[in-house]
């Protein structure tokens, strides 16, 4: 089999800000496998968060690329790539294996039913004057998510909500929160709204903070940072109510299908989100439609150009092309 990576530079509609960091651009990569027969892609979304950058991808994709030589699977077992990497590599591996059984990705991975759900709009931090402005192209959509920090959270939800009555909320707080006191007051200011769940607002290694929050408040907490590759869902079980399973976080479409499934069984709340990804990496996560509760699909609709269109946005809804 050949394996190559390339390099994605994708410019953004806006400047993308979130708690923790701002950006125009995101640098992104492309792994392209082929058996001689068929060829299977599948994309690489780097995030600072979890120490992944465009040099640390690919270094491991050269060290990745050597190991492969004696064996494909031995290579993905062989050490704890980084997990975007581990994603694109392994999840163009299953298409591959799909294509060569003649299965469509859905059938190989047993995905029943229509690949298609309604996916929120994400409102980035920005000052609260140019909301209006911005939300002017995204009336379609049902849902908003809005990225907050401590200091800006009450004023940009409020002027969202002013801005896009009858839609429902969902807020995302990225690790915003440090003191469980200032987020307590934080959510006194949210009765009345249409909020839709809550998303990490703490550190994740806060779980003393999430354990008195959880029978605390009335809002459905959701946990993002929280999940990476581990199979830690009971302890998770204790602290939120809501899971956000992000296929570049947990390394692989197959254990991101089997999270999906066993948080379902436990009780909690499902969604799958992304990363600021093509549309590429977003069909992967479509695949994943059967076992979502929610989806927070928009990231190919954050770029100025989709270079891969395999996936479509009609008022809020988002399906494979």
């Amino acid at each position: 089999m050949e394996l190559e990576l390339t390099s994605l530079t994708l410019p953004l509609k806006v400047v993308w800000k979130i708690s923790r960091n701002a950006s125009t651009e995101k640098n992104n990569f492309i792994v392209t496998l082929r058996d001689g027969q068929h060829v299977s892609q599948s994309e690489v979304a780097p995030n600072v968060r979890y120490g992944e950058t465009p040099e640390i991808i690919q270094q491991e994709f050269a060290e990745f690329q050597k190991l492969a030589v004696s064996g494909y699977e031995k290579a993905l077992a062989a050490r704890d790539w980084k997990h975007s990497l581990r994603f694109a590599l392994e999840s163009a591996y299953v298409k591959l294996q799909a294509m060569q059984q003649g299965k469509t990705l859905a059938e190989f991975i047993g995905a029943t039913g229509k690949l298609v759900k309604a996916t929120s709009m994400s409102v980035p931090i920005m000052d609260a004057s140019e909301v209006e402005k911005y939300l002017a192209d995204y009336q379609r959509f049902p849902s908003l998510k809005i990225k907050v920090n401590q200091e800006c959270a009450w004023g940009l939800v409020k002027e969202v909500a002013r801005c896009a009555p009858g839609k429902t909320l969902r807020v995302d707080g990225n690790e915003a929160w440090t003191d469980l006191a200032d987020y307590l007051k934080f959510e006194e200011n949210l009765k009345g709204l249409p909020i839709e769940f809550i998303e990490q607002p703490f550190p994740a290694a806060r779980k003393d903070m999430y354990r008195e929050l959880h029978p605390r408040t009335p809002y459905v907490v959701m946990a993002d940072e929280s999940i990476e590759d581990d199979d830690n869902l009971a302890e998770l079980a204790t602290m939120f109510r809501a899971v956000n399973i992000k296929l570049m976080k947990t390394g692989s479409l197959l254990k991101g299908r089997d999270f999906l499934i066993k948080a379902r069984s436990m009780g909690l709340k499902t969604m799958v989100g992304c990363m600021v990804e093509t549309g590429l990496g977003i069909s992967y996560a479509l695949h994943l439609a059967p076992w979502m509760d929610w989806a927070d699909l928009d990231g190919f609709l954050l770029l100025k150009e989709n270079p891969f269109p395999l996936v479509q946005e009609r008022e809020g809804i988002v399906s494979l092309t």
